[in-house]
C-alpha cells in the first residue's frame, strides 16, 4: 500500500533516474518506499533538556518556621524592617477612616424607604471615629483602635496572619488580636461535631467553612473560639492573613516568604564590607623593604629618643626589632595597627575580580529586587526622590494603585467585619435607625444588610509629584464643555489632603466666622494679584 509514495510497512527505499540515461526527462519515474515513524509520548513539567530545571519541588510550607524566620528578619535586617514598617505607615497611616455608603438606590427599589442617608452617615462616622480613638475600644484597653489597626496590619503582613475576636459585654464593643502563632490543633484533631475537623488550628466544616479557632494555652489545653455569633449571625472572630500560597491552604504567608535567604545573605555581606572597611582603617602604617632595602626604619631615631640613647645610630637596634618597636608603638598608643614588612613582601586585599560590585550597587540592586516582590517602588520605601519626573509620576501612579488595592483588601478582612458588627450594635442599642434593618436581620435577608452595611475605609494617597499637571491633564480629557465642571469635592479633597473631616471643618469654620462677626470684625474681600 502506498500513502504520497512511501509503501507502508515497506523498507525505506528511494530511487532517483539515471541523469546519463537517454529517457526522456517527462518519462523518468522512480518508486519512494518507506515507513512512518511512531511519536512517541512524554509529559511535560517545564523541563525541556533533563537536569536544566532540576527535581520537581511540592512545597508544602511549614507556617511555624516562617513566621519565625520573617520575624527574625524584621529584627536583624534593616532592609526588611524598612520596607514593611513603610508599607504599614503608608496603607494603614494613623488609621483608615470610615466612609458610610449604603446602597440607598437599592433600598428604595425593594421598597425600604431611605431618604436621610447623609443623616445616617454623619451619625455613624462620628460615633465610629469616637470609639476608633479610644482606648476602651481594644480589649486589653492599653491602644485605640485606630493604632489596633496598625498593630493586625504589620503583624499579619511580617507573621502570615493575625486572629481577630470582637466582643460586646456590658455594653462595650473591643477588639483583640491574638498572633496566629498560638492557634494549634488539640490532640485527635475532631472539631466540636463529628463532620467537623481541626487543620492548623482552625475548626472547618465538610465546606472548608471556618467554625472556630483553637487558641494553645498549655500543654494540651485549647480556648476554643466560635467565629459566629449566634443571636447578631455576624463573625465574632476571623483570621486576617498577610498573604497566601494555594487554594486549600488555611493559613496566611509572610509577603517576605520568598526573600527571606536574601535578606539573610544580603546582611553577612553587608557585615563582612563594614569589618573589612573597619579593619583597613585600624592599619596606620606599612614598612615596606624592597629587595635592596637595608631594612632600616624611617622612625629609628624617633625610637632612639624613646629609649634615651644619644648614640650608636641604628646599630643600636637590629632592624627587626626597630621595626616590630615601632609597629607596637603605634598599636598601643593609637589603636591602629603597624606592619614591619619582610624584604620583598607586601599587604595586599584579596581580590574578588575585576566584576566584583560595589557595595551601593550590590545593596541597592538586591534590595530594589526585594521591594518589587512586595510590592512597594523603592524610593517610597527609602525615601529616595532623586529620579526624573516621568519616573517618578510612574512610581507614583504604580504606588497609589497598590495602596488603593490593599486598602481594599484591608477593608474586605478586617474593617468591613468590624464595622458590620459595630453598626449592628448601635442599631439594637437604638442609637441609630435604619427603616427595614431589623426586620431583614431576623428573616436572613443578605441584600438589605449588605445594602446597609456597605462602606469603603479611606487614607491619604501618595501625593502627586506637580498636581497642577495632573489637573490640566485631566481637564484636556474633559473637553470644552466641562472646563468648568468641578473635578472633586470638598470631601474629597480634604481626604486627599488629609486635612482631618470636611464636615468638622465646615462647621468649625463656619463658628470661627459667626465668632468674628460677633467682634465686630468685618469679612473683607482679599485680593491677589499675580505676580
Amino acid at each position: 500500500m502506498k500513502i504520497l509514495g512511501f509503501e507502508i510497512g515497506g523498507k525505506s527505499k528511494i530511487e532517483t533516474p539515471n541523469l546519463t540515461s537517454t529517457t526522456p526527462k517527462n518519462e523518468a519515474s522512480f518508486e519512494a518506499v518507506g515507513s512512518w515513524g511512531r511519536a512517541y509520548t512524554k509529559s511535560f513539567d517545564g523541563e525541556k533538556n533533563f537536569g536544566e530545571v532540576g527535581p520537581i519541588i511540592n512545597y508544602r510550607p511549614d507556617y511555624i518556621g516562617l513566621r519565625y524566620r520573617s520575624w527574625q528578619a524584621y529584627l536583624e535586617s534593616d532592609i526588611a524592617k524598612t520596607i514593611l514598617n513603610r508599607f504599614s505607615v503608608w496603607i494603614i497611616d494613623k488609621g483608615l477612616r470610615l466612609e458610610a455608603e449604603p446602597k440607598t438606590k437599592l433600598l428604595n427599589k425593594i421598597g425600604i424607604n431611605f431618604s436621610d442617608s447623609e443623616g445616617f452617615n454623619d451619625i455613624i462616622e462620628s460615633r465610629f471615629s469616637v470609639w476608633a480613638k479610644s482606648n476602651l475600644s481594644s480589649y486589653d484597653e492599653n491602644q485605640p483602635f485606630n493604632e489596633l489597626a496598625k498593630e493586625a496590619f504589620k503583624n499579619a503582613k511580617i507573621g502570615g496572619d493575625v486572629v481577630v475576636i470582637l466582643r460586646y459585654k456590658d455594653g462595650k464593643f473591643t477588639v483583640q488580636l491574638i498572633d496566629g502563632a498560638h492557634l494549634g490543633s488539640p490532640f485527635g484533631n475532631k472539631g466540636a461535631n463529628d463532620g467537623n475537623k481541626i487543620i492548623n488550628g482552625i475548626e472547618v466544616d465538610e465546606k472548608g467553612k471556618h467554625i472556630a479557632y483553637h487558641i494553645h494555652k498549655s500543654l494540651n489545653n485549647y480556648e476554643r473560639i466560635e467565629c459566629y455569633n449566634e443571636s447578631a449571625k455576624l463573625k465574632q472572630a476571623f483570621l486576617f492573613y498577610g498573604s497566601k500560597y494555594r487554594l486549600g491552604d488555611n493559613r496566611g504567608l509572610p509577603i517576605i516568604s520568598t526573600s527571606i535567604e536574601s535578606l539573610k545573605k544580603i546582611e553577612r555581606y553587608k557585615e563582612a564590607e563594614i569589618g573589612n572597611a573597619e579593619e583597613i582603617a585600624k592599619v596606620a602604617y606599612q614598612i615596606i623593604h624592597q629587595a635592596f632595602s637595608d631594612e632600616s626604619t624611617p622612625f629609628m631615631n624617633q625610637m632612639l629618643k624613646m629609649e634615651g640613647s644619644n648614640g650608636g645610630g641604628q646599630d643600636a637596634f637590629s632592624t627587626d626589632d626597630a621595626g616590630n618597636k615601632i609597629a607596637t608603638s603605634v598599636t598601643a598608643t593609637t589603636n591602629k595597627q603597624a606592619f614591619n614588612m619582610t624584604r620583598g613582601s607586601k599587604i595586599e586585599p584579596l581580590n574578588h575580580g575585576n566584576g566584583k560590585l560595589s557595595f551601593k550597587e550590590f545593596y541597592q540592586t538586591n534590595a530594589n529586587v526585594i521591594c518589587a516582590s512586595i510590592g512597594i517602588p523603592p524610593n517610597v520605601a527609602f525615601s529616595i526622590y532623586n529620579d526624573s519626573f516621568s519616573a517618578s509620576r510612574t512610581a507614583t501612579k504604580d504606588w497609589e494603585h497598590t495602596i488603593s488595592f490593599e486598602r481594599d483588601d484591608v477593608t474586605n478582612q478586617f474593617y468591613a467585619p468590624i464595622y458590620a458588627f459595630f453598626l449592628h450594635i448601635q442599631i439594637i442599642e437604638g442609637l441609630v435607625n435604619l427603616p427595614g434593618y431589623l426586620a431583614a436581620h431576623k428573616n436572613d435577608n443578605y441584600l438589605v444588610l449588605e445594602a446597609y452595611r456597605n462602606c469603603r475605609f479611606t487614607g491619604p494617597m501618595f501625593p502627586h509629584i506637580d498636581p497642577l499637571k495632573e489637573v490640566k491633564a485631566e481637564r484636556a480629557k474633559l473637553g470644552k464643555l466641562a472646563e468648568n465642571m468641578p473635578l472633586t469635592t470638598l470631601e474629597k479633597s480634604t481626604e486627599t489632603l488629609y486635612g482631618g473631616d470636611s464636615r468638622s471643618n465646615m462647621e468649625q469654620f463656619g463658628r470661627e466666622m459667626q465668632e468674628a462677626i460677633n467682634n465686630g470684625i468685618e469679612e473683607e474681600q482679599i485680593v491677589i494679584e499675580d505676580e
